[in-house]
């Protein structure tokens, strides 16, 4: 199914639906568009004209056994994303955006809660294939029971993309001993002129931090859930407040 995004503002629910979407943002539109229920849906595919920009928010709250989401961006378009994954059981993503084109811009910002059973793998890779381009990809995650939450990626300069800026964080707090978490951000460059970065972080919850919380009058659950909301609730920006307070319940419920 190909859409063309000409309005302002899209909220669209795909529940139940399998086919392959196509999103298409025209020359000098600005275009934020809310997606809901994508889990079924394998292949979803981006193409950002020049000067176009797309603020994008997904929302996973149901298995994704694999998915696959693209993007092309043109001279000067921006795609800013905010993905919220409160998925149940698996969810296998793996997302690429290219920067095709001069002064492209590209935020991931990315949420994940892994608990129970849960088997999580998310590969969120940015290349740049054009000069003074921009890319940066935020992956926070908790992971707690007996679930899996492996972070993974490649910031791609290719040779030639002087002046171009990668950066990339992938931090993971781990509830319990059985869970099991792996952050691995990969830098390649192959051009000197450039400026790229990488931070990968896996611990448990700090005691210090919870003996400081429970000795202020909360409980030792209240404390890992504010902790929690801490790492997961930055999310919430992407989206309007209905959509903000599953998500907070999901959090909730989920702990």
């Amino acid at each position: 199914m190909n859409y063309l995004l000409d309005k302002e503002t899209y909220e669209l629910d795909f529940f139940s639906q399998k086919e392959e979407l196509v999103f298409n943002v025209l020359e000098n539109k600005e275009v934020s568009l809310t997606l809901l229920n994508i889990e079924e849906v394998s292949s979803i595919h981006f193409e950002l004209s020049d000067n176009a920009i797309l603020r994008l928010a997904i929302f996973a709250q149901n298995p994704v056994n694999s998915q696959k989401i693209t993007a092309n961006l043109g001279e000067n378009s921006q795609i800013i994303t905010y993905y919220a994954d409160f998925s149940v059981d698996k969810n296998k993503l793996d997302a690429s955006i290219n920067l095709n084109n001069r002064n492209a811009y590209c935020e991931w910002h990315l949420a994940s809660l892994s608990s129970k059973n849960d088997d999580k793998e998310i590969a969120v890779s940015i290349y740049h294939n054009s000069p003074m381009t921009n890319g940066r990809i935020d992956n926070y995650g908790v992971c707690k029971d007996n679930s899996k939450l492996l972070f993974s990626g490649i910031s791609h300069i290719i040779k030639g993309c002087h002046q171009s800026t990668s950066h990339q964080n992938a931090k993971i707090v781990v509830f319990d001993n059985e869970c099991k978490a792996i952050a691995k951000p990969i830098l390649k460059i192959d051009e000197n002129d450039i400026e790229a970065s990488h931070a990968a972080v896996v611990g448990k919850v700090s005691d210090d931090h919870i003996f400081y919380l429970t000795s202020r009058g909360l409980t030792k659950e209240e404390a890992k859930l504010l902790i929690t909301l801490g790492y997961l609730k930055p999310i919430l920006k992407g989206f309007n407040d209905s959509i903000g307070e599953k998500i907070n319940a999901l959090i909730e419920g989920r702990l």
